[in-house]
């Protein structure tokens, strides 16, 4: 097929950067290297088309036939053979150029939104809504006690703090371990087992308390004493071991 009788289709395009970007594509011509005589022949021939069906053609089209004519000219036009040095002139279809790379560019980007778009499910927002015949039931006897009520309420509020936490500045005063170590030894010998909470709600002020925590993770990294705990963030039980480790 000579590049002169190209078969067009008339499809709906948007616009004449449309047009041309179509003509480069369906041929595989570079769009850096556009053959201007070419495409401005192929472009001229789709207008006279459009015409020939009575179909209206928008003023920007000839805007774009005038400008290709006019880049058609530049190359048409004689060099001057007087000047032994030309400095090379700037190439005539750069800024045409740029518009249809720019084009092609928001061209994709336009397609991938619509895809992405089609693809994602339409979602509706809807206020929370409670059945009037729903009621509130009591919580069966015996499968929860009042201690884990208030070991959830107690988590709920730690969350909340967590997201919201107070910010304040605490000065501690050092507390002497060996004071605790010697504290919960004389407890230890009295009871075999001891509260940790219990021994804290002792405790005159917090430095008391870090020294009281400290004193139990030596104590059993010394294995003198053995921890236990329940649950998580339950009571730390605190049981004396023998020299056999038991």
């Amino acid at each position: 097929m000579k590049k002169s009788n190209l078969t067009l289709e008339l499809p709906n395009f948007e616009g004449p950067l449309d047009l041309l970007l179509h003509l480069i594509q369906s041929q595989k011509i570079d769009i850096y290297d556009i053959p201007i005589a070419q495409i401005t022949s192929q472009y001229l021939d789709y207008l006279r088309q459009m015409q020939s069906l009575n179909l209206q053609i928008a003023g920007e089209y000839f805007v774009m036939s005038s400008t290709l004519l006019r880049i058609k000219s530049q190359y048409l036009l004689p060099q001057n053979d007087f000047v032994d040095q030309v400095e090379p002139d700037e190439d005539p279809r750069d800024e045409l150029v740029q518009q249809l790379v720019q084009y092609s560019l928001f061209k994709k980007v336009s397609a991938y939104f619509k895809e992405r778009n089609e693809k994602v499910p339409i979602t509706v927002a809807k206020e929370a809504s409670v059945s009037k015949d729903i009621r509130i039931q009591p919580l069966p006897k015996g499968q929860i006690t009042s201690a884990d009520l208030a070991t959830t309420f107690s988590m709920v509020l730690r969350r909340l703090k967590m997201r919201r936490p107070d910010t304040a500045l605490i000065k501690v005063a050092e507390t002497p371990i060996n004071e605790m170590i010697d504290y919960l030894q004389v407890k230890l010998t009295k009871e075999k087992r001891v509260s940790f909470f219990y021994c804290a709600d002792q405790m005159k002020n917090i430095s008391d308390v870090i020294g009281l925590f400290l004193a139990m993770l030596e104590l059993s990294k010394n294995h003198q004493v053995k921890i236990t705990q329940s649950r998580e963030f339950g009571d730390l039980d605190l049981e004396r071991m023998d020299a056999n480790g038991k």
